[in-house]
Formats: C-alpha cells, structure tokens, sequence
C-alpha cells in the first residue's frame, strides 16, 4: 500500500461496501416479497406488526432469502 494513506483506504472500503450493499439487496427481492407477504398476516393472528424491510439487519434479510429459495424448490 505505498502511496496511499489510511483516509484514502478507508474512502474505497466505503464505496465497495456501499456498492457491495446495493448488490446485496438486489438478491434479497425474493426474501422480501416473501416477509412482506407473510407481514401482512400478522394482524388476522393478533400478533404486533413486524418491522419494515429496510429496518431488518442484513442477516435476518438473507435468512428470509433462503426461506423464500427453500420454498420455490419444495413447491
């Protein structure tokens, strides 16, 4: 890393992580339809709203992925 200083280092992990993001939530479109479906259930079985999509950390929207690829291969 000769030439370079820890501000610019830090400027390009921001970009990729803030493009890595946006590829990140292209793949979970599934997963959200699939949460957004099964939210709107929830006060038909009294049970409090769920929070918004855009509210759920990164590793609850990949686990609602496998649930929605789990489901489309079984069914």
């Amino acid at each position: 890393m000769a030439g370079r200083n820890s501000f610019s280092d830090r400027s390009e992990t921001g970009r990729r992580n803030i493009e890595g993001q946006a590829d990140l939530e292209a793949g979970f479109a599934a997963g959200k339809a699939l949460y957004e479906e099964r939210m709107k259930l929830l006060p038909g079985l009294w049970m409090p709203p769920a929070p918004p999509w855009s509210e759920l950390p990164a590793e609850v929207r990949a686990r609602w992925q496998r649930t929605a690829a789990q489901a489309k291969n079984h069914g």
